[in-house]
């Protein structure tokens, strides 16, 4: 089996997929309770270096990204890797914006991934297929020309598909891998929608090849993707919603397939933040694991929490360390209670003290048990292109990630072993 360097979880979108209609409506009647949720803490986005010129030039980055079909992104990717383009911000005001550095050579050289001392044969990509469909008549927006009903993930996966197919056709020889997740918001589909969605879509076999190159199968999704803040509760009190919920996770339990949760206190939403925040807190999935404890779950973004609920404003300024979080310690609570549970490092990665923190963390636990889980079940994820409204480019978080005090067998761990399990793909 070829050695695999696995991006846990990124995505690969374009400006028709996203539901912005949804997120002004969640923000429209409730702008203060968004503005003290955290969306504009200098820790999120408005970092001092994307303040002024500095922001619209990585705006202007990001979006010249967001504007490509997927295909092109993908092998946008591979160029990047590749050593194909140079950086540039560098040069703004001559000022270096923070965590701007880049390896000494391409990553991808000599047909092969290279990461410090070790080589993989393949790079291996989990796009993550969001669902921004959205249910609601013209009394529940603010639009005029909203529409009753959107089923984008239609769409957003034929999309995906086919930009799959498009980089395997122009780039035969190419490194990339893909083993996509399917997006699903139980809020705003039937049961037999949900039903129709996990039947055609998702594989249930653990093999790790795409498929004969002449066989255009939908089937190619490898899990399922949640995204709380869009109206998803992991447990809902009204048995309808939960019979919902509990067909998705009887499905994936029964098929060895893995669920990857948002898990950071931000991103797009499509109900008021502190809803949000409600139905996106690890707890809130403590009865889902007491239910179905073979479940593998991912908490993507390991929790991270830019507004910590619970903190004060002065103790969030003065503690800057995610690993001190509510959201953080209850994962690792999880990690110790429940055996399919993990996080990974998406969009967090962008700076670098979120590795020396997680770091420091890990060697502090007197209770090997604990760091051992931890090292177990972490994996590296980049939240790529979203993670661009905070590094300059894919090669600069990898290099992030590249540059932490982990060992070369704690990043096999991370960016191998694990993910490999996660995805049932191991056996």
């Amino acid at each position: 089996m070829p050695r695999y360097f696995f991006d846990s979880h990124m995505h690969a979108m374009n400006l028709t997929h996203p539901n912005f209609v949804s997120f002004v409506d969640s923000v429209a009647d409730n702008l203060t309770e968004f503005v003290t949720s955290g969306a504009l803490s200098p820790g999120y986005l408005l970092t001092p270096s994307n303040r002024g010129q500095q922001g619209l030039v990585t705006l202007l980055n990001m979006f010249s990204v967001f504007e490509r079909p997927i295909g092109e992104i993908f092998s946008l990717m591979e160029e990047d890797l590749s050593g194909s383009f140079r950086h540039h911000q560098g040069t703004i005001k001559g000022k270096m914006p923070a965590n701007l550095m880049y390896p000494e050579h391409p990553y991808i050289r000599e047909g092969k991934f290279h990461f410090r001392s070790m080589t993989f044969d393949r790079y291996a990509l989990v796009p993550l297929v969001m669902d921004f469909s959205r249910m609601s008549g013209d009394e529940d927006s603010k639009s005029y020309y909203t529409s009753e009903q959107q089923e984008k993930i239609l769409a957003y996966v034929k999309d995906t598909l086919d930009g799959i197919e498009w980089y395997r056709s122009v780039r035969p020889y190419g490194l990339l891998e893909f083993f996509p997740f399917l997006g699903i918001n139980p809020e705003v589909h039937t049961l037999a929608f949900i039903d129709d969605l996990l039947t055609t879509y998702v594989r249930t076999d653990s093999s790790t090849e795409w498929g004969p190159r002449k066989i255009k199968s939908p089937k190619r999704f490898r899990g399922v993707k949640f995204y709380p803040p869009l109206g998803t509760a992991p447990w809902p009190s009204d048995k309808r919603k939960l019979e919902k919920v509990r067909h998705i996770y009887q499905f994936c339990e029964a098929n060895n397939l893995a669920l990857i949760t948002h898990c950071d206190d931000q991103g797009f939403r499509g109900v008021p933040a502190k809803k949000a925040q409600q139905y996106t807190d690890p707890a809130s999935w403590i009865a889902v694991l007491e239910h179905f404890p073979a479940l593998k779950l991912d908490f993507a973004h390991y929790g991270r929490q830019y507004n910590p609920i619970g903190k004060s404003p002065l103790k969030v300024l003065l503690d800057r360390s995610f690993t001190n979080d509510p959201w953080f310690t209850q994962i690792i609570e999880l990690m110790q209670r429940f055996d399919h549970v993990y996080a990974d490092f998406s969009f967090s990665g962008t700076s670098v003290d979120f590795y020396k923190d997680l770091h420091a963390f890990i060697q502090e636990q007197k209770d090997g048990e604990v760091a051992r889980r931890i090292l177990e079940r972490s994996m590296f994820g980049s939240d790529f292109t979203v993670n661009l409204a905070k590094v300059e480019s894919y090669t600069n978080y990898l290099r992030i990630f590249e540059s932490s005090e982990f060992t070369d067998d704690e990043i096999e761990l991370f960016v191998c072993t694990n993910p490999m399990r996660f995805l049932g793909l191991d056996s």
